[in-house]
């Protein structure tokens, strides 16, 4: 793990290890904050972290100000009829409003106060394995739907084989997961993720980067 730990930090990425995801725990996550972005959340006092994967999906369904675009109580609710209960929505929209993120309008016109997403510039998860890669390679390709680059790390010799094969892990590379070679000293990328904004849950990357930034302010 250290030497992906120090892969990580080279790039300027934050890493912790055992990251829950809705789905299961990813071995490691970096996250890297984009300096303008997070500037801007500041300076409009939004604190508070979309902590809750329904708040995020709520959150982006919201037009901007700048649009002058609106969207209503009413819309929202006939949007995900069947999904959610009504009384959730409004809970977590009344949430939104209260943290400085939604205003509401006296024609009940719900607009969102943005400026700042994304709020990073790069998220990267990684699976480690020392064997079993079709597990490892199902685990990452799960983690692109968060992720800017999901990986699998192999011990470097494993990874050179797993690359020497490609038609074997097709799906997966096609997919969007990219390989990492460990050595005991260094980390290095054997296949490079392609990008696969089509597998990407938006809800779920602000709501796993929203820990990166809970995890700011408390200092850590």
């Amino acid at each position: 793990m250290r030497p992906v730990v120090r892969w990580m930090k080279a790039a300027g990425l934050t890493a912790r290890s055992e990251f829950v995801t809705p789905w299961g725990v990813c071995d490691l996550v970096g996250l890297r904050f984009n300096a303008n972005n997070l500037a801007r959340r500041i300076r409009l006092k939004q604190t508070r972290a979309v902590s809750s994967i329904t708040r995020a999906m709520i959150l982006l369904e919201i037009p901007d100000v700048e649009t002058r675009r609106f969207v209503t109580l009413e819309k929202l609710r006939r949007h995900w009829t069947g999904s959610f209960r009504e009384e959730t929505i409004r809970r977590e929209t009344d949430r939104l409003i209260a943290d400085g993120f939604v205003i509401l309008s006296r024609k009940s016109r719900l607009q969102k106060i943005n400026g700042w997403m994304p709020l990073q510039d790069r998220l990267v998860a990684v699976e480690l394995k020392l064997s079993r890669i079709e597990e490892a390679m199902r685990q990452a390709l799960n983690n692109v739907a968060f992720a800017d680059e999901s990986y699998v790390a192999l011990p470097d010799a494993i990874a050179k084989r797993v690359a020497s094969r490609p038609s074997r892990w097709s799906r997966f590379f096609e997919a969007g997961v990219g390989l990492l070679g460990v050595t005991p000293h260094r980390c290095r990328v054997v296949v490079s993720p392609k990008k696969a904004e089509q597998w990407k849950d938006k809800p779920v990357q602000l709501y796993c980067v929203e820990k990166f930034w809970r995890s700011r302010l408390k200092g850590n």
